[in-house]
């Protein structure tokens, strides 16, 4: 795990929680135009975010740090076996957990240093859902996993710019969306590989 000095959230994120936007949106940074789009695709709501055992546990999260805390203490112990299973209660989690986080990284109102946070604990759960000895995670949480690194890298683009480029950051931001797309470990590691480097050089600045 990299150690980031520079990187870590304020005791102040006390924001109350935003849970939007929900839908396709645009962004212009640095001459660079990106397509977001948060709409989640009909398989994956009703198995994931349509599920009564989500209302008690995330109604009780009021605020960033909150969801980011709760964020930290998920373990990706997933079901083994591949999509075509019933997702478990944590993969719930995960699903619902990176979408909402993704939501708050996206405001304008966040820092940096929060979604540096949030990117180091996702780069290291998206790693753990291709285990083939924990169990392979279905694909509707490795898809929210690529989306909300996507999300940072993009309100991150005067700097993450370096680091990726823009189709294949286009393209991660509008993975959660399409009901055919499914995302591949190769294409999963690359967004990893991304952020890594990212998070590397924002720490030595």
């Amino acid at each position: 795990m990299l150690l980031m000095s520079s990187c870590h959230s304020s005791s102040d994120e006390t924001i109350t929680l935003l849970n939007k936007p929900i839908e396709k949106v645009t962004i212009s940074v640095s001459n660079e135009t990106f397509t977001v789009d948060f709409k989640i695709n009909a398989s994956c709501k009703q198995d994931y975010m349509d599920q009564d055992i989500l209302t008690s546990v995330f109604a009780k999260l009021k605020t960033r740090n909150d969801l980011l805390s709760f964020y930290r203490t998920l373990k990706p112990n997933f079901s083994p076996g591949y999509s075509s299973l019933r997702p478990d209660n944590g993969e719930y989690q995960f699903v619902m957990s990176e979408y909402m986080l993704a939501q708050e990284c996206f405001s304008d109102d966040c820092n940096t240093n929060f979604r540096c946070d949030v990117l180091q604990l996702a780069i290291n759960y998206q790693k753990q859902k291709y285990n083939e000895e924990r169990g392979i995670c279905p694909f509707c949480a490795r898809k929210t996993g690529v989306f909300l690194m996507a999300v940072i890298l993009v309100k991150e683009w005067n700097s993450s710019s370096q680091f990726i480029d823009a189709i294949t950051l286009q393209h991660a931001l509008l993975c959660l969306s399409d009901e055919e797309t499914f995302v591949c470990e190769d294409f999963s590691n690359l967004i990893i590989d991304c952020s890594e480097v990212f998070l590397t050089k924002n720490n030595n600045k």
